[in-house]
């Protein structure tokens, strides 16, 4: 299976409140907490986490320490310190849908469906209406292959942000799934019209053709994908040759 996960990282300064922090403490874990977020944006990985660790040793009550600190080892690839941390996070503040929607993204990383998706039914309750959230959701049960489940949470999503290509891409493999395939074409036709270079839409594009046996459409989108990614055309030519049909995991977004 190929995963093409897209991460988008929201990394939290706290500036005005340095000078109501009630203690020094506080006062100096916002100032290293700063400082990691300002060294994770430059790339500096390392030092953000050992600069993050300070901040939560020294200040060990803030969830948005233990939020960034997540992201951090999250970025490294540490699943299972970043799991740690967001759940120190959520034991803080148990009320914050995103700490919620971060730590499903972390356990659907890690091949954890199931978990994942009760984090995010647990986010969608804090808030109802959140589009991200609940491409999240559908995203999970299509990992969890409950593709009826899956196409009623994104078109809801869909709803909410129409103009989202990540969602018409999990709408339309989710359609797919079902061999409703008219309809996954016309998603994933939407979502290569909005971002014609996302190589995720291309690819589904033609792996629908493919599922439904439409082989002079498979090839002609395998020449656009292969100017985007030659991996992906290669795996549609093999999809082609072949009685496999390729099940392609969709991507998980922070919030």
């Amino acid at each position: 299976m190929l995963y093409l996960f897209q991460r988008v990282f929201v990394v939290i300064f706290m500036l005005a409140v340095v000078a109501y922090a009630q203690s020094e403490n506080d006062r100096q874990g916002i100032i290293l907490n700063n400082e990691g977020v300002a060294q994770f944006q430059k790339g500096e990985l390392t030092e953000a986490l050992k600069t993050l660790n300070h901040s939560a040793e020294i200040s060990p009550n803030n969830p948005i320490v233990h939020r960034n600190l997540s992201r951090v080892y999250r970025e490294l690839k540490n699943l299972d310190g970043a799991e740690t941390a967001i759940i120190n996070a959520i034991r803080l503040s148990p009320r914050h849908a995103a700490s919620q929607n971060q730590l499903g993204v972390i356990l659907l990383e890690a091949r954890r469906p199931k978990e994942a998706l009760d984090a995010f039914l647990k986010a969608d309750a804090l808030e109802p209406g959140d589009a991200t959230i609940l491409l999240n959701t559908g995203n999970a049960y299509i990992h969890l292959r409950d593709f009826e489940k899956a196409t009623s949470v994104l078109e809801r999503a869909r709803a909410l942000d129409p103009q989202n290509e990540a969602i018409r891409i999990s709408l339309g493999l989710s359609y797919a799934m079902r061999k409703k395939y008219d309809l996954a074409v016309a998603e994933a036709q939407y979502a290569a019209q909005i971002a014609p270079k996302d190589e995720a839409a291309q690819f589904l594009l033609g792996y629908i053709y493919v599922a439904k046996r439409d082989k002079d459409a498979a090839i002609a989108q395998q020449r656009t994908v292969s100017k985007l990614n030659p991996d992906l055309a290669r795996r549609l030519i093999q999809a082609m040759n072949s009685d496999k049909i390729l099940v392609v995991p969709p991507a998980v977004f922070d919030r």
